[in-house]
């Protein structure tokens, strides 16, 4: 007997045997057991997930001398032609050589005829969306109310193209893209029982190139069976397949984050001297760097992540150094690269200059990290503190000396009093310490802590006022006091400033500022004169002085 190739011998023959696609499986085992077939069916999913794999094992089951049967025996004259693509009952057509309105014809007139042996007289309809509008016209009506002996299995690559008349008439079942993981498995199971020796990372590198598609990695063992016969080893898979090797992409990324480019443009040369393509290592690096975001995120999940267990753990290693912002602008401009590259006229120009991006890239910095620098006493980059004006919430007073007093404090002491609990607060809750930061006194009085809102904040201090934000504030107050305090929040009617004493001739009318304005220019000086917001106004070299504007 001639020789069979991988995909055909190795083809699923029962339900259980179909991988990938377990929820449709079920459903279709189900539909058999309960008697409730259905007349037209419509399978719609990318090439070699298991379509028609799935629509042959369906008729078998129909048809077995033992069946209807959720497990179809594979031993009887009709499953075995069925198998062998024999059957007179069972019929394939591939839409794309017969898509006209004759052929369609042709089907209808044979429809009206029982099955010659079998229960169904069962078509295979492969590829319907490559039918003609008026095929689909043809089909219509026969597709809707076909004779109780025939069964209709239509499939295809491009739902979309399948008018919705059609649709509306079939059962439809979506054939997912089968996972990495489930794809490397099945390889293994085929390479041990052809006994064929397969290293991890090879078989690992054709369950990647497959892309969702099992016999395309079934094509691709058999292809890799042929070059290295018994023993298949990585370096002969990789020159195979035209990928770079795993160490590369590793030596590039690590390149990247040491911020060498002189490293990059040499790792450069060395895979467009070795012959290969250049979107190829592109397209390589975001996989590397989509694994090394997944690991980020969702720690080593082989779910998520597409490489073979050994290297999960440099995977963690290396992302450890990388934020997901990091990962997150290298991926962008590798697609931008991606890009450039598509008919290009300089492929290895856009290629360095893309890597180069990256390497620049790995020295930004997010703005919160630059803001959250400021709030110690050494800038970024600067070993002095620079001199600034103005009370800083850096440093505040020991806990003994922030609630010294029952009594009313001074401005000055009641400041340092709100910016110790804002600190303490911002530790816990961002959240709560940016509505906090809009009272204008915070006062200890006995057991109780009570912080005062000027009438233009009430909405923060209802906010504030949820069980779960008084008890935010509640613990940074014991914490920095030693002690429980019960937390007051008040909203109290401002008082205006004193005017000056009328002189003896009655000059215009001074300026009134309303009370909310009052509490805006002091809010406004006072952020001004943050430590934080002077160093920022430095580093950025801010030369006018910036206007503070209130949020609407």
């Amino acid at each position: 007997m001639s020789y069979q190739v991988l995909a055909r011998k190795w083809r699923p023959q029962t339900f259980a045997e179909v991988v990938g696609q377990g929820a449709t499986a079920e459903t279709l085992k189900n539909a058999i057991s309960q008697n409730r077939i259905a007349h037209a069916y419509l399978f719609a999913g990318a090439r070699g997930v298991g379509k028609t794999t799935t629509a042959r094992i369906l008729a078998k089951a129909l048809n077995c001398r033992q069946g209807p049967t959720v497990n179809p025996c594979n031993d009887c004259a009709s499953c075995r032609e069925v198998t062998s693509g024999q059957s007179i009952d069972v019929l394939e057509i591939d839409a794309a050589s017969n898509r006209g309105i004759d052929e369609i014809r042709e089907l209808r007139e044979s429809v009206k005829y029982r099955a010659a042996r079998d229960r169904y007289k069962v078509f295979i309809i492969d590829e319907v969306h490559m039918l003609t509008t008026e095929a689909f016209n043809a089909l219509l009506k026969t597709l809707e109310e076909p004779p109780a002996h025939v069964v209709f299995i239509l499939a295809t690559t491009e739902l979309h193209k399948v008018p919705g008349t059609i649709l509306s008439r079939c059962q439809h079942f979506n054939f997912r893209a089968i996972s990495y993981r489930e794809i490397f498995e099945r390889l293994a199971l085929i390479a041990s029982e052809e006994q064929v020796r397969i290293e991890e990372r090879a078989l690992s590198a054709i369950a990647r190139a497959s892309e969702g598609s099992l016999r395309d990695g079934e094509s691709l063992l058999d292809q890799a069976i042929s070059l290295c016969g018994q023993e298949v080893k990585e370096e002969q898979v990789r020159d195979l397949l035209g990928v770079v090797p795993q160490q590369l992409l590793e030596e590039v990324a690590d390149a990247v984050i040491d911020r060498d480019s002189k490293r990059v443009l040499a790792l450069v040369d060395q895979v467009l001297t070795s012959g290969r393509n250049p979107q190829q290592l592109v397209r390589e690096l975001m996989g590397h760097f989509r694994n090394l975001l997944m690991v980020k995120i969702a720690g080593k999940d082989p779910q998520l992540v597409a490489v073979p267990a050994e290297d999960l753990d440099r995977l963690q290693t290396v992302s450890a150094q990388l934020s997901e912002e990091d990962v997150t602008r290298f991926f962008q401009i590798l697609v931008a690269t991606d890009g450039e590259l598509r008919g290009s006229s300089y492929p290895r120009l856009h290629l360095e200059l893309g890597l180069v991006r990256m390497v620049q890239a790995k020295r930004l910095a997010a703005l919160e990290e630059l803001l959250a620098a400021f709030s110690g006493d050494t800038l970024p980059g600067n070993p002095e503190p620079p001199a600034t004006a103005g009370p800083s919430r850096s440093a505040p007073s020991p806990p003994s000396a922030i609630f010294q007093d029952s009594s009313p404090p001074s401005p000055a002491a009641a400041t340092t009093c709100l910016d110790g609990i804002l600190e303490a607060v911002s530790n816990e809750s961002p959240m709560v310490a940016s509505m906090l930061g809009h009272a204008w006194d915070a006062t200890v009085s006995g057991d109780s802590l009570r912080v005062r809102f000027a009438t233009g904040r009430r909405g923060s201090c209802e906010l504030l006022q949820a069980p779960e934000n008084l008890e935010v504030i509640a613990r940074a107050s014991a914490e920095l006091e030693g002690r429980p305090l019960k937390v007051t929040l008040l909203v109290e009617e401002d008082q205006a400033p004193p005017q000056a004493p009328t002189p003896a001739k009655v000059p215009p009318p001074a300026e009134v500022i309303p009370p909310e304005d009052q509490i805006e220019r002091q809010e406004s000086k006072r952020i001004l004169e943050d430590k934080r917001v002077q160093s920022f106004l430095e580093v950025f070299q801010v030369q006018e002085k910036p206007e503070v504007r209130k949020l609407k």
